[in-house]
């Protein structure tokens, strides 16, 4: 259960020190502004910190507001028919989250680690696009990205093996960090296993087994709890296009077909 402490945390105006080493400005919505216009931006905006398991917004809430991360990590969930919620996606430092055409949040946004937050009234932004065209064409930009992010969930649902959908996880946060500067090779991985199998369509074991598989065949190596290293990206790029084999086992025979280097440490094991 998120604790929803957005009523408790006082608000700070956004200054220029935040600004400087916000990924925002790198991949976010001040991507393309100028400094007079992200100057403007950041004097509209306040931001929190706020830690792990808040809810930055909840499904149903008035979209009243904004939101980039600055730092940490969160998820976003919906609800289903049922009642339970299913994690539809993961957000970084820079990603814009929030802004919706609807007048309510269509999802929850809760940290998974603690994290900072820069908060934009929707309707000073609004206001602020009218008569910035390059802030408008980004907000544009930011929406056909999200869409695109979508799809490409849907087609690794439907297309791919378990460990095709771990490999193509990996990548996607091997992505987000390299728009933030990063190799993108040690990669942080601040969700739990159970959130990762949630985003993925498996069940906790499943993704358990995929990542034994992984270390075995010298994909990748998890030196501490949390991190990974990516040490084989030709094999991972491969297992991650491979369509799934529905008669394979989960954790063993897609790795070895996708990458045939491995095909004699897979028959060892």
């Amino acid at each position: 259960m998120a604790v929803d402490v957005s009523g408790s945390i006082m608000p700070r105006r956004t200054g220029a020190v935040l600004c400087e080493r916000c990924a925002g400005a790198v991949k976010g919505l001040c991507h393309t502004l100028d400094d007079v216009d992200q100057a403007a931006l950041s004097a509209a905006s306040t931001t929190l910190r706020l830690p792990a398991r808040s809810a930055v917004f909840r499904e149903g809430d008035r979209a009243s507001a904004v939101f980039t991360l600055v730092d940490g990590a969160a998820k976003l969930l919906r609800s289903l028919p049922d009642g339970r919620q299913q994690i539809i996606g993961f957000r970084f430092p820079g990603d814009f989250i929030g802004y919706t055409a609807r007048d309510r949040y269509p999802c929850d946004a809760e940290l998974v680690t603690d994290s900072t937050v820069c908060r934009l009234d929707r309707p000073r932004l609004e206001s602020m696009s009218r008569h910035c065209a390059p802030l408008s064409h980004r907000l544009l930009e930011l929406c056909a990205e999200d869409l695109a992010s979508a799809q490409e969930q849907l087609g690794a649902m439907a297309q791919r093996s378990a460990e095709g959908r771990v490999a193509a996880f990996l990548l996607m946060l091997r992505a987000a960090a390299q728009r933030n500067g990063q190799p993108g090779i040690e990669l942080s991985l601040p969700m739990t296993r159970a959130d990762i199998g949630d985003y993925l369509g498996l069940t906790i074991e499943s993704v358990s087994r995929v990542f034994a598989a992984l270390r075995r065949e010298g994909l990748l190596r998890e030196p501490s709890r949390g991190h990974v290293t990516l040490t084989d990206l030709a094999a991972l790029e491969s297992l991650a296009g491979a369509e799934a084999a529905p008669e394979a086992h989960p954790a063993r025979l897609p790795l070895s077909a996708a990458h045939p280097a491995h095909r004699s440490a897979a028959s060892r094991s």
